[in-house]
């Protein structure tokens, strides 16, 4: 009995050794970098949720009474070159889950991460901002769950919760582009490849022109989901969106050769975005005159629109030669650490932004200041705030569930670092 007990005693303790050590050794497979970082990842995300941020303050102050003709033009300009936003977002989203997906994508842990990571947070703040938003409170019965349910289906709690309903759409067929985008990648060549692309951004251009027609054909056939989703949520359908992905993704596959045509395409990307730029802030300028008088909107440069998505693909040329061109070390950590809080950040920022307008409607404006200056202090402080929140949220045991995943340490300017898009 002895004898077998000692041996039993001998058997154990070796499994418990293999096992030690091949935790070991898949920590360190974890720690090991599997690909060359790419540096501008993080840089393009700070410089993205902070024209999020910029655009929805922006709109807030376009309404302001004090706002004149000059607050006008000069709100138009900085539209104009925070607008890459939302397309960049989805650029970076393609290129980074291209860029690490190995041969065999496990579907069930992909999705189970981006619950984790990305939908759970979600659902938690549409609670906050449904319960924040102010309502005749009688009680909270069957009607309130089922609007409820319907706005974390929709994302018509907040204004900015359309890009997480189309961001989980574009999880959600992943393996569809992944296997279509792969299968051309890999059975044709560069030239081949260049025409896929382009064909698809064609195909791109003519969906948002016939926007308004395929809603038309969708009213009368009411099928279910379909009909609402080119319709009354066509603003959130990722079909509208998918080139941003697309591109994402030829320039993740091979990253050397996406610097050498952004390299290559520098003076072409330049001026499409100066002359567009302008064309925008001109029919902008004429937008503002209506026949009841002046009033600041911007319905022109509205995401969906071929010249629109022209301008937007030119800033998103423009903002990765100016991300990898940057070299100021304090700019790059700031930037790579508002990237790395950008998901929580872009949660919370439009009741951040909420309360960064009590300070202007007490101060502010009682001490005369212009509102162009007023939007910057707002757009700043909601920014800081909003970053700052989310790194003391998830520095929390749980905080993980309202504000996904950060960085705990220095943030790194690569694509592994959990954030807004890598997720």
């Amino acid at each position: 009995m002895g004898i077998l007990n000692l041996q039993s005693r001998m058997v154990t303790e070796m499994i418990s050794l293999h096992r030690k050590q091949e935790q070991k050794y898949k920590e360190r497979l974890m720690i090991l970098p599997r690909k060359e970082r790419i540096i501008e990842i993080e840089t393009l995300r700070g410089m993205a949720f902070a024209a999020v941020v910029l655009q929805h303050s922006i709109a807030h102050y376009s309404l302001v009474p004090q706002a004149g003709l000059q607050d006008g033009v000069v709100m138009a300009v900085l539209l104009m070159l925070a607008k890459f936003a939302v397309p960049l977002f989805i650029f970076i989203t393609g290129m980074v889950l291209f860029y690490n997906t190995g041969e065999q994508l496990n579907y069930s842990q992909f999705m189970r991460k981006r619950v984790m990571d990305v939908i759970l947070p979600y659902v938690v703040w549409t609670l906050i901002y449904f319960i924040l938003i102010p309502r005749s409170w009688t009680g909270f019965g069957w009607q309130e769950l089922s609007d409820l349910g319907l706005k974390v289906v929709t994302g018509k709690t907040a204004s900015h919760f359309w890009y997480i309903i189309m961001l989980i759409q574009i999880y959600v067929f992943f393996p569809l582009f992944l296997r279509s985008i792969r299968y051309i990648y890999q059975r044709y060549q560069a030239k081949g490849r260049m025409i896929a692309l382009l064909i698809s951004g064609i195909v791109y251009l003519i969906l948002a022109d016939q926007l308004s027609t395929i809603a038309r054909w969708m009213e009368p056939l009411q099928i279910p989901v379909l009909t609402d989703a080119f319709t009354t949520y066509a603003d959130r359908n990722f079909i509208y969106f998918f080139f941003y992905f697309v591109l994402g993704a030829a320039a993740g596959l091979s990253v050397q050769n996406w610097r050498k045509w952004v390299h290559r395409l520098r003076w072409v990307s330049w001026l499409v975005f100066i002359v567009l730029g302008l064309r925008f802030i001109y029919l902008l300028m004429l937008e503002f005159q209506k026949p009841d008088g002046f009033q600041i909107s911007f319905y022109t440069v509205s995401l969906i629109r071929p010249g629109m998505i022209l301008f937007l693909l030119a800033s998103i040329l423009v903002l990765y030669q100016l991300a990898v061109k940057l070299q100021q070390p304090m700019v790059l950590h700031g930037l790579a650490w508002i990237g790395g809080m950008s998901y929580g950040g872009y949660l919370m920022h439009m009741l951040v932004l909420r309360y960064s307008y009590i300070p202007d409607e007490w101060f502010y404006v009682a001490w005369g200041w212009n509102p162009i200056i007023r939007m910057i202090i707002t757009w700043i402080t909601a920014l800081a705030v909003s970053c700052g929140l989310t790194w003391l949220i998830s520095r929390l045991k749980w905080g993980k569930w309202i504000v996904g995943t950060v960085p705990s340490r220095r943030p790194q300017t690569q694509e592994t670092t959990n954030s807004l898009i890598s997720k």
